[in-house]
């Protein structure tokens, strides 16, 4: 091996060693390290039911990005691609308003969803982004919500699934626990691996007995989304032939571990489920009985789909109608009725990408989400190619919240999403845009 692809690799084993971000760590602004440690919980307060708080918790981020600023290039792009999407929204508002016949419980559903979305998620999204010039400046958020996680995973366990945040509020209950157990299970902000796996056990078996089905779904898919992040990234940093590169990427101690509690999770379900189903593992057969966990919500949906089908029915039928601008803000509400709550109708299809499609068409899917696809998938390149444990940590809270907002909330209340999904989009933006000036640079020497 020459002593060029000796010292690469080096260097790249040095830029995955969690030590060895401490130092660009300490270069992080008081402030900044105050407002993203307690970013978590102003995810959590901030809702459309308290837009008072939520103003408030928007304000007061803006304000420390102001105070902060550094006025750097790839901030002109986030500024940009927000300024493009209010725009949008507005402009999208004004055509319900004063070209489409809608109902007025549609308008002003319309006009409340426009008015926090733009007024307050995006400001304050745009404002957390500002501050997260770096991967490693994630740290405080990171490390806030593995405790937050963690706390509740474990107050969840020893209260045998008891909804301590309240009856309403099982599924925050379930995706804290999920952002928690991705997060922990990453080399960074936690760096031992054994501390990750009992974290990791511990958030699993919290998951179940939450009864969330969201938070099961986001927490399968950060599994496996760091299962392979850290596997391709062992791959594209080993040696020799592609046989032993594919060995050393299934056998790393951060690939093994996913995969390890998605068995687990995988277990749990299938043991709670023979019970209910009145089946004995080990011979003869016994009377069904509840798990108090979220295999019996699952079992539910054999008889129930919970109306999901018809959310995403009359999602694609508006977007076929109409799929060049959509059927306007507000056109989904009061289209299907809530059959646990005769009398009631919904106001979204609880998948926000279908949300954005069928209101405001291929054009506000490109506007909005082409974007941020782009920008989260060079962002996940550069995180395998560096082998990145911060990189890794901020794909994990965005694919918990993607995956939330996929099958639950609207626009302007799956706030998590937006928030690390723009901070995702601006890191991913800044490697493209320093991959271009290095080449521009290389032409020029």
């Amino acid at each position: 091996m020459s002593p060029t692809k000796l010292s690469s690799i080096t260097a790249r084993r040095h830029r995955a060693r969690p030590a060895g971000h401490w130092t660009q760590l300490q270069r992080l602004h008081p402030v900044r390290l105050v407002m993203l440690a307690a970013l978590p919980v102003a995810v959590l307060a901030g809702s459309p039911q308290r837009v008072i708080l939520s103003a408030l918790i928007a304000a007061a981020y803006v304000f420390a990005a102001v105070v902060t600023l550094r006025r750097e290039l790839v901030d002109r792009v986030l500024i940009a691609y927000v300024a493009v999407v209010a725009i949008w929204m507005l402009a999208s508002w004004l055509r319900a308003r004063y070209a489409l016949h809608l109902q007025p419980e549609q308008l002003a559903y319309a006009t409340s969803k426009t008015a926090y979305f733009v007024l307050i998620v995006l400001p304050m999204a745009a404002a957390v982004a500002v501050m997260v010039d770096r991967p490693e400046a994630i740290w405080p958020a990171a490390v806030a919500q593995v405790a937050v996680g963690a706390v509740v995973a474990l107050i969840t366990v020893v209260s045998l699934g008891d909804h301590f945040l309240g009856a309403d509020r099982y599924s925050w209950q379930g995706n804290l626990i999920a952002l928690g157990t991705v997060l922990a299970i990453q080399p960074w902000p936690i760096h031992r691996i054994r501390a990750s796996a009992i974290l990791g056990v511990v958030g699993v078996v919290g998951i179940m007995l939450a009864g969330s089905r969201q938070a099961l779904a986001a927490a399968a898919v950060g599994l496996v989304l760091s299962a392979l992040y850290w596997g391709a990234s062992r791959y594209l940093g080993g040696v020799g032939t592609v046989w032993s590169r594919l060995r050393s990427a299934v056998t790393g101690g951060y690939v093994i571990l996913p995969l390890a509690l998605l068995v687990l999770t995988a277990g749990y379900l299938a043991v709670t489920y023979a019970g209910y189903a009145g089946v004995h593992l080990w011979g003869g057969a016994s009377t069904s009985s509840s798990c108090h966990c979220v295999t019996d919500r699952l079992v539910s949906l054999e008889t129930n789909a919970g109306d999901r089908d018809k959310l995403l029915a009359h999602g694609m039928q508006l977007f076929l109608s109409n799929p060049i601008l959509g059927g306007g803000l507000g056109s989904f509400a009061g289209a299907v009725p809530d059959s646990l709550h005769p009398g009631h109708f919904y106001q979204y299809p609880h998948n926000v990408p279908l949300e954005i499609a069928s209101e405001t068409g291929i054009v506000g899917a490109l506007l909005i989400l082409f974007p941020l696809l782009l920008g989260w998938a060079a962002l996940f390149w550069r995180g395998v190619k560096l082998a990145s444990a911060p990189i890794a940590s901020t794909l994990m809270l965005l694919a918990i919240f993607f995956t939330v907002a996929n099958v639950s909330g609207d626009i302007p209340s799956e706030r998590g999403l937006w928030i690390f999904g723009i901070v995702a989009f601006k890191l991913g933006v800044d490697y493209i845009w320093s991959r271009h000036r290095s080449r521009n640079m290389a032409r020029a020497a």
